[in-house]
Formats: C-alpha cells, structure tokens, sequence
C-alpha cells in the first residue's frame, strides 16, 4: 500500500527488530531536508535534538495552566469526558525551529491523587489510564488521532509508534489534545480520585540552527 498515508500506533512490542530506528531515521532526514530547505541553510549548519515538553512543545502542567517546568507531567482535575487541549490553541511553533512527533512513550504509569488510601502508582491504577486518545493539530487541521491504548496491553515498554510522522513546522499553529473517559474512579467511596497525572511523554525531534539552543 505505496500511497496509503500510515499515521497510526503501533506498540514497540508488534514491530520488527531495527524497525523504531528506521522510523527515527526516515523522520530525521526528512526533517533535516525541510528545515534546511525552508531556512536556506546547508544541514551542517543545523542541529538535530530531542524535543523538550515546556520550551519546545508549552505544554501545560494543567488543565489551563502554562507549565513551568521540563516535565511530561499533565494533571486533569474533575470528570471530564472528552478532548481537553493539554496546550492553547493559540501555541505558536518558533521561528527557525521544526518539530517532528513520532511515537508516544508512558514513563511513569499513572500517579493519582484524591483518596489517603491510594498511594501513587499502583498496579491497579497503572491499568486504568483515563487518557486513551491524543490528537495533534496543525495549521488548523488535525494530523495525526493516536490510540494510546494499544500500549496497555503489555505491561512492560509502555511505548507506541507510527510511520506518520507529525510535522510542525517553523511559526506553525498548533494544539495538542488528550481524550479523557473520566476520572478514575477507585479508592474509598468517601474519596474517589478526581486528579489523575499522565505521564505520556510524546516521542520527537527538533531541527534547528546550531547555536539556537545548543552548538555541538
């Protein structure tokens, strides 16, 4: 299927060996290529490197709060149904910078709060992540609808990824969105949890100038 646009998950566990690095490899030459081509520049005067949650992405630490720190932490507080944008869809991409997504990794289960009786992190709350989908928008079109589920289905290498790259490309609109089902609902009945954390950490790159943020 040469012309089929491939943009789902696939967990780390389906894939076949040297597989996740093609996807990184095919993701990073193609970014390379756009950047230095946009920015008439050739690719030794551009640095390839991880992609950070606050400088990179201003990803929130809540709900509607811009996120202060370099975590992959979001907090959803309440029973919410649906998508809850985990940025402002008035997020811009930085001049001279591209950001390709590729892949989604949970690398912390799930902390929960709301109930003395429940410490963070149990099994039975690892199980029941309330978040199952992420949807990504760019330029007002949406690129890329990820089912996070897939991952849970093992228990060990929380991690999925697509051959579908999304790209955000330099001074690009964007807003990134997390479908929750509702809070989780465990712990005493006098206390049900109303907080949950997603620890979902989304797979990428950057491309940029060197000296932008770091000179190799």
């Amino acid at each position: 299927m040469p012309d089929v646009a491939m943009t789902n998950l696939v967990p780390i566990q389906e894939m076949a060996p040297g597989a996740v690095t093609a996807i990184r490899s095919g993701v990073i030459s193609a970014l390379v290529a756009m950047a230095a081509r946009e920015l008439n520049m050739p690719a030794s005067q551009l640095v390839v490197r991880d992609v950070r949650p606050l400088a990179d992405l201003q990803l929130y630490s809540t709900i509607t709060t811009d996120s202060t720190s370099e975590r992959w932490g979001y907090a959803a507080t309440g029973t919410t149904i649906g998508y809850t944008a985990i940025n402002s869809n008035t997020k811009t991409m930085s001049d001279q910078r591209f950001v390709a997504l590729f892949g989604v990794r949970d690398v912390h289960g799930f902390a929960v709060s709301g109930s003395a009786t429940l410490p963070p992190l149990t099994g039975l709350a690892m199980a029941q992540p309330t978040v199952s989908l992420i949807k990504v928008n760019v330029g007002g079109g949406d690129k890329a609808l990820w089912d996070v589920s897939c991952m849970y289905a093992y228990q060990e290498a929380r991690a999925a990824f697509t051959q579908g790259a999304v790209v955000i490309p330099q001074n690009a609109t964007y807003v990134i969105s997390y479908y929750r089902r509702g809070n989780l609902q465990v712990g005493v009945p006098s206390a049900p949890v109303t907080d949950e954390i997603s620890w979902l950490q989304l797979i990428g790159v950057v491309v940029e100038p060197r000296g932008k943020v770091i000179s190799p």
